[in-house]
């Protein structure tokens, strides 16, 4: 397989980041930094190189996990005494983390300190004239560690529904003594043990207010494996172009580092935003790169349960067929846990997907966590993705 000559590239670019600049947060200097060596290393194989910098609340996206505990712990003290302020209160709390933190929505944003992140955009022109275009991408920046998952593994998840279960109750139960009141039965046994209940789970709540450390992680896996791909994408056709190589005829090829991932998608929305109308007036496909750790948990998103975005079925089969093609197991399957860049693309009406190749079906522990880092990350694994990207965009220019 050709891209194998590019597998020790990629896998030294991943340890050479994480040695030398380390976690990245959303919005840092770190990330900034990040942003320039692939600037430096791009001028010499695109046309074109940008830094397309925009502004953010990186802290609103994760901080509306505090701020709904905080608003949980107060609807069960004004359950008391005014359960209907509680009712608010509670509804409240659910609303944030529902728009915020699953509809990945900027909800509460504007309770946060703006900052400015940088997307880095390569182009490479094809031969001809430019029929369609091809975007390459994953994100620069590296998440915040989630305390939780790398002291409780699996079983974070359950303590997760049981807090949510919490603030679902304290929704349900400040209703109920809300409606009792109004009918003159507010005193009855029934509601004092749905307020002990409420209280009950202030505990596990409560956990949440130190879910996320204020360290970010090394972030091997989740992206610098990305990035690496959409890099070597780069110097691949840079490469073909002369050599005789597969190289686009009419296919732009936009290579795209985002900034700020992990802050809820901020830099693809901003770059969907921002180029809206040009993706739409050109076909343009996405192909976004995501936790590549494992080439044998190869998978091609379908949607994300989140987002509810629904990524483009010709893709899905495209990735299928090449993957067949070399005799490789795909899974094609939603995301059900958390959201990609991927679906800032496709709920905007632009063809995209996403392809992992992490084990989704557990929480694995260098995610999110102080063990992201380039031991788990497989060289064949690079070399794979990197082979259906080439070959997507070889397809996708065929057309």
């Amino acid at each position: 397989m050709w891209a194998d000559k590019y597998q020790d590239y990629m896998y030294d670019l991943v340890k050479r980041v994480v040695d030398e600049i380390g976690p990245r947060p959303a919005c840092s200097e770190a990330e900034r930094k990040l942003g320039r060596l692939l600037s430096e290393g791009w001028r010499p194989i695109c046309d074109r190189v940008e830094t397309e910098p925009f502004t953010c609340r990186p802290g609103a996206f994760l901080g509306v996990i505090r701020v709904s505990v905080v608003l949980f712990f107060a609807s069960i003290v004004l359950y008391w005494f005014y359960p209907f302020a509680a009712f608010v209160v509670a509804v409240l709390s659910l609303v944030a983390l529902v728009f915020e933190l699953v509809r990945y929505r900027e909800f509460i944003d504007f309770l946060y300190l703006p900052e400015q992140g940088e997307n880095i955009v390569g182009t490479i022109r094809p031969r001809g004239e430019t029929r369609r275009r091809v975007i390459v991408s994953a994100h620069q920046d590296s998440a915040y560690e989630f305390r939780l998952w790398r002291l409780f593994g699996n079983a974070a998840v359950p303590i997760m529904i049981l807090a949510l279960l919490g603030i679902l109750t304290a929704v349900a139960g400040s209703l109920a003594k809300t409606i009792a009141y109004l009918g003159g039965s507010e005193g009855a046994v029934a509601y004092t043990v749905i307020g002990i209940v409420m209280a009950a789970f202030a505990p596990l709540a409560g956990l949440f207010l130190f879910f996320l450390s204020d360290k970010a992680v090394p972030g091997a896996m989740d992206d610098m494996s990305g990035i690496a791909i959409v890099d070597a994408t780069g110097r691949c056709l840079h490469e073909s172009r002369t050599s005789g190589g597969f190289y686009p005829e009419n296919t732009e090829v936009i290579l795209l580092a985002t900034s700020s991932e992990e802050a809820g998608l901020r830099g693809a929305k901003r770059y969907v935003k921002k180029h809206l109308a040009e993706l739409k007036a050109t076909p343009t496909y996405g192909i976004f790169l995501e936790s590549t750790a494992d080439e044998r948990h190869l998978t091609v998103a379908t949607g994300e349960l989140f987002t509810g975005a629904k990524h483009d079925r010709g893709l899905v089969d495209m990735a299928r067929k090449i993957a067949a093609g070399h005799s490789w197991s795909i899974k094609s399957k939603p995301i059900p846990l958390g959201a990609t860049d991927a679906a800032a693309f496709s709920n905007k009406g632009i063809r995209a997907t996403c392809l992992l190749s992490q084990d989704t079906t557990r929480l694995v522990p260098n995610y999110h966590t102080r063990e992201d880092t380039p031991e788990h990350v497989r060289p064949e694994a690079l070399s794979v993705t990197l082979q259906m990207v080439v070959e997507l965009i070889q397809q996708i220019d065929d057309a």
